[in-house]
């Protein structure tokens, strides 16, 4: 079975709320940590969409959630979680390894 993507839809998400900002469902700090990177690049990334390749969206306690799938090479890849409320929120954000990147491409087929 062929997951749907929702980078369209996504897109069209971004566009309309981020001149509302975000918000973050993690401490901040934390979620700078686990990743290698400042709150700034993250928000950038997630504003410019450039390395996404799959979004999957979630229906979940009544809410839809967009699971984003970033991936810059054959072993390096970050996932974000968001919602969208009167902002962005980014409800986690976690790196993905060699060995992920891999499962997901089976997951997804064409990732």
């Amino acid at each position: 079975m062929m997951l749907k993507n929702y980078s369209e839809e996504l897109k069209f998400l971004i566009e309309k709320y981020k001149n509302k900002g975000f918000e973050w469902g993690k401490p901040i700090d934390y979620l700078e940590f686990r990743n290698g990177c400042s709150r700034e690049e993250m928000e950038r990334e997630i504003l410019n969409a450039n390395n996404i390749e799959f979004v999957e969206k979630q229906k979940e306690q009544c809410e839809t959630r967009y699971k984003l799938y970033f991936v810059y090479d054959f072993k390096k890849g970050r996932v974000y979680v968001l919602k969208f409320t009167e902002k962005i929120r980014i409800i986690t954000v976690y790196p993905l390894g060699k060995q992920t990147l891999k499962n997901y491409k089976r997951k997804f087929k064409k990732l």
